[in-house]
């Protein structure tokens, strides 16, 4: 209901990129699959130059794989998290290692570009066990790679009453006693140098904080994130940037199915920032951040408090200067926090990561 209300209130838009994800789509039927591709096919013009589908490794098979193609799908974004049997155990993952290589190779075979979701810093991990969790992937030849350092919140989130099982309690203790497990910041962030390191030698351009791509290859639909254009998002918790405003779905199951139902206005984030995020999210980008074109966009007196922010870290060794673009430095992608508040207005807080 609500991807056919949108794509009628955007009267059909082209699209240019598609991503289905967030939770473990890969779970569908193919007749479910090829429900949400009618449906996506009669309220948008769907030819996508890229479109994604999150998968667990554990849950494809030919029949679902081809579903998905059938839809348009070109790229499956593979969630395996550690190539190690211990990593798996200390992220709490259902699949095991043997299934990542095979789902891998599936996807190939009919036609899709491959994104392997890697996540360092878990409890007991070693710099040789995350070299080797490297090593593994690498050698499955993927064409993108996102490696997340282990991020554990302690405070439950809006979609914990989503959640089967024993919910948030559970949850919260499994990640009190994570967090009290993992390596230090020092150790992390020789976590990620080590990736940095081993990803280059093997023809990876580290072209995001947290993402590595082979030549031509990098993920077009979160370039469109990082560039602040504009998407819709649909499903529960959903978020959309359009026309300069932040919107979201309610992330509780049965509230958002009631809004759907009522036709209610999406949830605007009223404290959004269009020039602040422009910033922030381009500085997350190798290419950087162009104080031209960006004060071109929000107009020069935006730009020169971005340009008077970002000199204030002169001498931190955060952040490099060619001409009037700025880019993070090694050591600034480490520590992005502590460039990224230097944009925010006095009263604001923010919190990112590697």
């Amino acid at each position: 209901m609500e991807i056919r209300r949108q794509g009628e209130r955007l009267g059909r838009p082209r699209v240019a990129t598609l991503y289905v994800g967030g939770g473990t789509p890969s779970l569908l039927e193919p007749p479910e699959v090829a429900r949400l591709g009618t449906s996506l096919h009669q309220s948008f013009d769907l030819r996508p130059a890229e479109a994604t589908v999150e998968a667990n490794p554990a849950t494809l098979d030919r029949a679902r794989l081809e579903s998905w193609a059938a839809v348009g799908i070109t790229r499956l974004s593979l969630g395996a998290q550690s190539m190690s049997a211990a990593g798996l155990r200390a992220l709490g993952r259902t699949h095991q290692t043997e299934d990542i290589a095979p789902a891998a190779a599936a996807a190939r075979s009919v036609g899709f570009d491959v994104n392997l979701d890697l996540i360092f810093g878990w409890p007991g991990q070693t710099a040789e066990a995350w070299r080797e969790d490297l090593a593994a992937a690498v050698a499955l030849g993927p064409d993108h790679l996102s490696c997340y350092p282990l991020e554990l919140a302690l405070e439950p989130e809006e979609a914990v009453a989503n959640w089967p099982g024993a919910g948030w309690r559970s949850v919260e203790r499994w990640r009190q006693r994570t967090a009290t497990s993992q390596p230090d910041d020092a150790g992390i962030a020789g976590l990620y140098e080590l990736a940095e390191r081993v990803l280059g030698q093997h023809s990876y351009r580290h072209y995001e904080i947290a993402n590595w791509a082979r030549p031509g290859k990098r993920c077009r639909h979160n370039l469109g994130y990082w560039r602040n254009g504009d998407w819709l998002g649909v499903g529960a918790g959903a978020h959309s940037h359009l026309e300069g405003v932040r919107s979201r779905d309610p992330g509780v199951l049965p509230a958002y199915i009631a809004a759907i139902e009522r036709d209610d206005e999406r949830i605007v984030d009223a404290a959004a920032d269009t020039a602040v995020d422009t910033a922030m999210l381009a500085l997350r980008l190798d290419d950087g951040l162009d104080l031209v074109r960006y004060g071109s966009r929000f107009g020069q007196d935006a730009a020169a408090r971005v340009r008077t922010a970002l000199c204030s870290l002169d001498g931190m060794r955060l952040v490099r200067w060619s001409g009037e673009r700025v880019r993070l430095t090694s050591r600034g992608r480490l520590l992005a926090n502590e460039v990224f508040v230097r944009l925010l207005p006095d009263d604001a807080h923010v919190s990112t990561s590697v």
